[in-house]
């Protein structure tokens, strides 16, 4: 038997909110400048540091100078020393500072080394100079130098004068300088990321007004983005408000479909109430054909109503490719009259919407330039404002029949109504055309074309 809390265990647990956009440009950005404070401090540190050891260097070799000049070789090689060494930190226990000479036999310290083990360190020739830092494990500074003495029978003597400077002394310099270092990179860092974050709380106030305004259109306090929003912004707020516009548009088409089903059914319903009360054969035969009419009708109104609607930012289509697809069906159609068709169009140019919508208003267009000329059709197409982003699109259908005449040019566009009643059709395809094209907000002109026949052309603005 399953215990309690054993059902629970498969139930979904709510995803996380995301982290917003604004808190995380502030979080890389913060870690972004602690790293770069980081790196300015440690090559600040051992900038200071190099530039120490080569300032205490030279202090050193100041005291080796100091302490030349203040002693002296007997004749017997014995080191004799001033009192006055010229550096109060010679001459006092345990500051950190001291001075050895030593030469094959003889040794002096300076009296700041009193109780002091200094490390026993190798002579060093006369006329050279070394300097070690306190990583060399001696734990001290040490700087060396070596000289040659004359003594008064002419003999030379070598000795080797070494400054020891602990590791301490320095060290209280070196804190004292990181100390001040990182206290001023942190505080700098701090006011760095206020100014950060106030700068990206600016920066993305557009996009939060963006997302209110888009509230306000979900509540119904607005109907469309019509406010001032900056230039990177535009392109966003453009396309959402063509998108409301498309969904707003295919809300009324299926409404007005809907409310065009409604008002054809009525005739089919009274048919069939009044079938009810008189129950002979002929009233139920028109019982049945007001059904299927009634069927005939939901279906041929819905598709209408689902194949008008259009999305807002579809890939584009490349025309020419359907306009091949085309032609090579009207050639199968029409193979006895169809002689020529010249096509212009660019290889690359593109139709913004619906696949069907292109197909739609090239299908009938050429199938009537087919029907109505005498074998010779011209297709010609370019865009629109090619270097806007959606670009338009000119579309213009000629054939070589008898030009339309101007006194039914309006009426070829009215349902049902055929330029020849000699030619087979329902009088259909160019309002089809007329409506798919004021959708786009587009327009449509008959005129007559260079071949002799008429000419059909499309403009489609941009999208």
């Amino acid at each position: 038997m399953a215990g309690p809390a054993e059902s629970g265990d498969s139930a979904p647990r709510p995803a996380g909110r995301p982290i917003s956009l604004r808190k995380r440009l502030f979080l890389l950005a913060v870690l972004v400048l602690a790293v770069s404070l980081g790196l300015v401090g440690a090559a600040l540190d051992a900038a200071f540091s190099r530039s120490s050891e080569a300032e205490l260097a030279s202090q050193m070799e100041t005291w080796v100078y100091l302490v030349l000049g203040a002693i002296e070789i007997e004749d017997d090689g014995g080191i004799v020393v001033q009192d006055e060494l010229g550096d109060p930190r010679l001459s006092q226990p345990a500051t950190g500072i001291y001075v050895h000479v030593h030469g094959e036999d003889e040794h002096w310290s300076s009296p700041s080394a009193l109780g002091i083990e200094l490390p026993e360190l190798p002579a060093v020739p006369h006329g050279e100079t070394r300097f070690q830092p306190a990583a060399s494990g001696t734990g001290f500074y040490v700087y060396q130098y070596g000289i040659a003495w004359e003594l008064g029978d002419g003999v030379v003597r070598p000795y080797t004068v070494t400054v020891l400077v602990d590791s301490a002394v320095p060290g209280k310099q070196l804190r004292s300088f990181r100390r001040g270092l990182w206290r001023s990179l942190g505080g700098a860092g701090v006011i760095l990321a206020a100014a950060q974050f106030l700068f990206f709380a600016l920066s993305l106030r557009p996009l939060q007004r963006v997302a209110r305004d888009v509230a306000q259109i979900e509540s119904g306090q607005r109907e469309q983005l019509d406010g001032r929003y900056p230039r990177e912004l535009e392109p966003l707020t453009r396309n959402l408000d063509r998108l409301l516009r498309t969904e707003k548009a295919n809300q009324a088409r299926y409404r007005s479909a809907l409310d065009s089903l409604a008002h054809s059914l009525k005739t089919p319903l009274a048919i069939i109430r009044s079938g009810l009360a008189g129950g002979s054969q002929r009233d139920a035969e028109a019982m049945q054909e007001a059904v299927s009419d009634m069927q005939h009708l939901i279906a041929s109104r819905l598709e209408r109503a689902a194949a008008s609607t259009r999305r807002t930012l579809g890939a584009p289509v490349g025309v020419l490719e359907q306009a091949q697809r085309i032609i090579a069906t009207l050639r199968k159609v029409h193979s006895q009259n169809l002689k020529t068709v010249d096509v212009t169009i660019a290889p690359d140019l593109a139709f913004y919407g619906e696949q069907r919508d292109l197909l739609e208003i090239m299908g009938n267009l050429l199938d009537n330039a087919c029907k109505y000329g005498a074998g010779a059709v011209r297709l010609s197409a370019g865009a629109i404002e090619p270097g806007n982003q959606r670009p338009g699109l000119w579309l213009s259908v000629e054939n070589d029949g008898r030009p339309v005449d101007r006194s039914i040019q309006g009426r070829l566009l009215q349902r049902g109504v055929r330029g020849d009643q000699r030619v087979e059709g329902h009088g259909l395809g160019l309002t089809i055309v007329m409506e798919l094209v004021s959708a786009y907000g587009g327009d449509m002109a008959i005129e007559q074309s260079a071949l002799g026949g008429a000419l059909f052309r499309i403009t489609l603005p941009p999208s």
